[in-house]
Formats: structure tokens, C-alpha cells, sequence
């Protein structure tokens, strides 16, 4: 073979083990993280759900509460929308997630007794969700997506090899840092810890179940403990469908006074 066809067949080898390096190459701990967040049920592509809240207090008491959710994820941009159907003392009150390209995300929580809606902004976002050790701001994500991350050496989770990956929030509004355990098979987010503006430990989310919805995993158990308080919140789905057709007009201010 004239030396000239046998460089020229060498580039093209190397050119194709180059590319098939970069196609196999790991994803980086912020595609990682990203992808992550996509198993939780609320950032799901479309779909309705009933779910159980179980609040327990450090005294091991426990209050029970159902909802309805429905929520969808177009242009890479999710709404959803959380109705409480019991007890009686919160039925009816409903809360709206829109997120937003390049500005802040919407919230606004429906209170039936008051026949008002409320919106949530600033610092009533770091407030507690009906009670929950959830935060307003917990359920935008936004200190795990807006971040710096630092990759640290792999652990195991019940068996299981995870990343362990830190995220630092560019604003430290809610949180100083976060560490999450997510696993290497499927990237599905294992255990995340919360640390305070004193990086001491906050609390603490365990992804309980995970199952197959709409051709993807979800996450569909979890528990969030706050670790200085004793308090805990379990979250349970039950039923869930996935819905490609949900319309705009069933995330908006006007669809959370409807029943």
C-alpha cells in the first residue's frame, strides 16, 4: 500500500477511536446531576398523580395528607400544579409551579378559605410547604441546577456504586451546599444531604422507590428529614398516568381555583 493511502487510512482509524471515545466518554458532573433531577416525579415529561404526605414530628406523631398533581415539562420548561383534597382543613388549597427561561420561576399558593391566591417570591420561597420539610424553594431545584459541582470519590449506597457529586449554588439563598448519591446504572439520585449557611448538616432526602413510568424511572417514594429539628416527610405516589396532552391553561392562576 503506497504510504500516503496508509497515513490517510491511519487518520480516518484514529479519527474514529477518537470519536468513539468522546461518544462513550462519562458525562460530567453537571450532566450528571442534571439528569438526575429529571427522575423526580414533578419533572417528569407529563402526568397526573395522586399522592400521600405523611408529616411525622419528633415525637413519632404523624398527620396524613392526599393530593393531586399534574404536572408537564415543554421546551425543556416545567409547570406543575399540587391540589390538597384532605384533611378538611386543608382541602381545596392548590399551589402552581411555573418555570421560566432567564428569570425568576413563578409560585402561587390558592387558599380556599380565604378565596385568595397568594404568590410566593423572595425569601417566603426558604418557608416550609404546607408544613412539610420541604421548602418552596426545594421544589424549583435551583440549588442543585445553578451551581458549581465538585466530584468527589465514588461511594455505595446500600450496594449500590454511586457518583458523589457537591453542589455549591452560585446564590447560597436556601443552602451553603448539597451532596448527592447518584447511582451509576441508571443515574437515579440515591440520597442528597442539605447543609446550612453554617455547613452543618440540614437535612436529609433517601429516595425510597424507584419504577418504570412513561418508558422512564421515576422516583416514586421518598423521605425528607430535617435533622436538627427532628422532623420528617414522607411522600408516597400512588396512582400515575402519563398525559403528553396536559394544555397550558391547566397550569395557570386561574386553574388553581378550580375543583
Amino acid at each position: 500500500m503506497p504510504f500516503m493511502r496508509l497515513l490517510g487510512a491511519s487518520c480516518v482509524s484514529l479519527l474514529i477511536v477518537l470519536t468513539c471515545r468522546v461518544a462513550t466518554a462519562a458525562p460530567g458532573p453537571d450532566e450528571i446531576i442534571r439528569r438526575s433531577l429529571e427522575r423526580m416525579v414533578f419533572r417528569s415529561q407529563g402526568a397526573e398523580m395522586t399522592m400521600t404526605m405523611t408529616l411525622r414530628n419528633k415525637q413519632g406523631e404523624t398527620r396524613d395528607r392526599k393530593l393531586f398533581a399534574r404536572t408537564s415539562k415543554k421546551e425543556g420548561l416545567t409547570r406543575t400544579l399540587v391540589r390538597f383534597l384532605s384533611p378538611s382543613d386543608v382541602a381545596g388549597t392548590a399551589f402552581l409551579f411555573v418555570e421560566n427561561k432567564g428569570r425568576e420561576d413563578d409560585q402561587h399558593m390558592y387558599l380556599p378559605a380565604l378565596k385568595v391566591v397568594k404568590r410566593i417570591v423572595g425569601k417566603q420561597k426558604q418557608s416550609r410547604f404546607m408544613g412539610s420539610d420541604l421548602s418552596y424553594a426545594d421544589l424549583e431545584w435551583k440549588d442543585l441546577e445553578d451551581a458549581s459541582y465538585v466530584a468527589r470519590p465514588d461511594e455505595k449506597v446500600g450496594g449500590a456504586p454511586c457518583h458523589v457529586i457537591d453542589a455549591v449554588p452560585r446564590k447560597k439563598e436556601s443552602y451553603d451546599h448539597t451532596r448527592s448519591w447518584i447511582r451509576k446504572k441508571d443515574l437515579v439520585p440515591l440520597r442528597i444531604h442539605f447543609f446550612d449557611r453554617n455547613k452543618r448538616l440540614l437535612k436529609v432526602l433517601f429516595v425510597k422507590e424507584v419504577k418504570p413510568v412513561g418508558g422512564s424511572l421515576t422516583v416514586t417514594k421518598l423521605k425528607m428529614t430535617n435533622k436538627q429539628s427532628g422532623h420528617s416527610t414522607f411522600i408516597s405516589i400512588g396512582q400515575i398516568k402519563r398525559r403528553d396532552d396536559l394544555p397550558v391553561d391547566a397550569f395557570t392562576v386561574r386553574a388553581l381555583k378550580q375543583r
